[in-house]
C-alpha cells in the first residue's frame, strides 16, 4: 500500500475538521485532504513544526519502527491520543477501529530523518556493543556518545535502574514511566544546585577525583570499582564492557558547582571507606580477594549477593582468579572451617566446627569473622575480605576491579609464580617456550579478560534455584 492508498484508505470524512483546525485551512473533500498530505509528507525537514512538538514517546515509537519492515508498508499501534497526541492530531496516526491505530512507513522514516538531523536523536549508537577493548582510534568514538543528545544517552539506562538512582537521589517523579524517570534523572543532574548534594553521595577520594576531571575537561572513565557510585547516582553511564561517560552537559552544569560547600559539607560528615551501611539498607556485598605469600599484589575486588552460601562464593572465587577446579578448597576463620563438598568434610579430622559450604550461608559468618581465608589445594591461599555493602538490581556476582595476573594453577604453588612470570615475560628466556606451552594448558592469559569472565559468572548465576555441589555437576563450571 502506497501513501496515496494509505490515506485514502484510512482517512474518515469527519477527518476533515480536524485537518481544517491543524493546518488553518478549509478542505472540501477527502481528495483534497489526501493530496495535501502527501505533499506534507514529501517535505518533511527540520524547520517542519511537527519535529519540535513529538513528544518522546513519539520519538521513541518513530526510532523503534524505523527499522521494521512490513509487506504492506503500515505499522499498527494504538489509537492512543494520550501516548501519540501529535502524530494522531496530524494525520499521520489515523484510526482503524476497535482501538486500533496504522501509519505509514513512508512517514516513519522521513520523520526519524529529520529528528535525527534536528539532534532529536542521536546521528550515531549511543552504546559500544563490544566485549574487545577498544583501540586508541575507536575510543574516539566516545565522543559522538557524550555530546550526543543526553535523553538517549540515558536512555541506556533500565527502568529499574533509573527508578532506584531517583529514589537513592529523593526525587519524586511525576508519574512511573520511562519516559517520566529519563526526564527526572536528565534534568537533576545537568542542574549545578542539585549536583551539590548529588556530589555528597560520592566519597572523599571519589568526589576528589571527579572535580579534577570535570576541570580538565574529561569526560571518558575507565569502568571500575572506583567509579561505582559515581555511576549509581547517575553522574556517569556506562557506554561499552570497558568504559564508562560524563554527559556534556554534566560535566558542564558540575563547572558551574560551588566546590567548596560541597567540601565543607563533605569535612562535616565525612565516609570512611569501607564503612557498612547502617539499618540492612542493602542486598549485596562488595569483597576483596588478594593472593597471599607473594611480594606483589594479585588482587580481585567483587560485588556479591547477600544470602548466597560458600559453595557459590567458592565458584565466584575460582572463576575471580581463572582456575578450573582442579583441587579441594575449604574456607577457614578462627576454629571453623568451610569444606567445598560433604566428602571433605566426612574426610577431616574433628577439629573445632566444620561445615558443608552448599549448607552455610555466607551472611552470618562475615557478620562474626571477616577477613576469612580460602585455600585451594596446597597451591594458593587467598584472603577474602567483605569490605562494604551495596545495593544491587540483579541477583548476579560480578569482577569490579582487579590487579594483577591470573595465578597459575598447577606449578607448585604461590611461592613459584613470580618466577614462572618472570620467565613468560622473557621470550628469549631458554625456559620460555616449554614453561609458555605448560601455563597455556592451564589457566594462564596474557591479559585478564574481565569481561568475559563476568559473562561466565552471570550465565552461571542465571538460575533461579541456590548452586550447590549437588545441582552443579552438569552445569559449565
Amino acid at each position: 500500500m502506497n501513501l496515496h492508498q494509505f490515506f485514502m484508505h484510512f482517512l474518515q470524512e469527519n477527518e476533515l475538521v480536524r485537518a481544517n483546525l491543524i493546518n488553518d485551512r478549509s478542505f472540501e473533500s477527502i481528495e483534497a485532504l489526501v493530496d495535501y498530505k502527501e505533499v506534507e509528507v514529501g517535505g518533511l525537514d527540520v524547520r517542519s513544526p511537527v519535529a519540535g512538538l513529538l513528544t518522546m514517546t513519539e520519538v521513541e515509537l518513530i526510532s523503534h519502527l524505523v527499522d521494521i519492515g512490513s509487506d504492506d508498508h503500515l505499522h499498527h499501534v494504538a489509537y492512543d491520543v494520550s501516548s501519540y497526541p501529535v502524530l494522531i492530531d496530524h494525520q499521520y496516526i489515523l484510526e482503524a477501529g476497535d482501538g486500533a491505530g496504522v501509519i505509514h512507513h513512508d512517514i516513519i522514516q522521513n520523520l526519524h530523518a529529520i529528528l535525527k538531523e534536528s539532534g532529536i536523536l542521536p546521528g550515531h549508537p549511543m552504546y559500544i556493543h563490544k566485549d574487545e577493548p577498544l583501540d586508541p582510534e575507536e575510543v574516539r568514538q566516545l565522543d559522538r556518545i557524550y555530546k550526543g543528545p543526553i535523553y538517549w544517552l540515558y536512555d541506556n539506562l533500565t527502568w529499574r535502574t533509573l527508578r532506584a538512582t531517583l529514589k537513592r537521589l529523593n526525587v519524586e517523579p511525576d508519574g512511573h514511566q520511562k519516559e517520566d524517570y529519563l526526564r527526572h534523572i536528565t534534568s537533576v543532574v545537568t542542574h549545578p544546585k542539585y549536583l551539590e548534594g548529588i556530589l555528597l553521595h560520592l566519597g572523599f577520594e571519589e568526589y576528589t577525583l571527579i572535580r579534577e576531571n570535570v576541570e580538565k575537561g574529561f569526560n571518558v572513565y575507565e569502568a571500575n570499582s572506583r567509579w561505582e557510585t559515581a555511576k549509581e547516582v547517575g553522574l556517569l553511564v556506562k557506554v561499552h564492557a570497558d568504559y564508562y561517560v560524563m554527559h556534556e552537559a554534566v560535566r558542564q552544569a558540575l563547572a558551574e558547582v560551588n566546590f567548596r560547600t560541597v567540601e565543607e559539607k563533605h569535612r562535616r560528615s565525612p565516609q570512611p571507606a569501607g564503612r557498612k551501611r547502617q539499618g540492612g539498607d542493602y542486598n549485596a556485598y562488595a569483597m576483596q580477594l588478594t593472593i597471599k605469600d607473594i611480594g606483589f599484589r594479585i588482587r580481585r575486588e567483587i560485588i556479591v549477593p547477600a544470602g548466597i552460601n560458600f559453595f557459590e562464593l567458592h565458584l565466584i572465587i575460582q572463576k575471580a582468579m581463572g582456575w578450573q577446579r582442579k583441587h579441594d578448597a575449604a574456607f577457614r576463620t578462627g576454629d571453623i572451617t568451610i569444606f567445598e563438598t560433604v566428602d571433605q568434610l566426612k574426610g577431616a579430622e574433628q577439629e573445632g566446627r566444620q561445615m558443608a559450604a552448599s549448607f552455610t550461608q555466607i551472611d552470618a559468618v562475615f557478620d562474626q569473622f571477616n577477613p576469612l581465608e580460602y585455600v585451594y589445594g596446597d597451591s594458593y591461599r587467598v584472603a577474602v575480605d567483605l569490605q562494604d555493602t551495596a545495593n544491587i538490581h540483579r541477583a548476579i556476582p560480578m569482577i569490579r576491579n582487579y590487579e594483577g595476573p591470573a595465578p597459575i594453577e598447577n606449578i607448585g604453588g604461590a611461592a613459584r609464580l613470580p618466577g614462572i612470570l618472570e620467565i613468560l615475560e622473557n621470550p628469549k628466556h631458554p625456559d620460555y617456550a616449554a614453561t609458555y606451552e605448560k601455563v597455556r594448558a592451564t589457566n594462564y592469559r596474557e591479559r585478564y579478560p574481565i569481561t568475559a569472565i563476568n559473562h561466565q559468572i552471570e550465565k552461571l548465576f542465571a538460575k533461579s534455584h541456590p548452586l550447590t555441589e549437588f545441582n552443579a555437576n552438569g552445569m559449565d563450571i
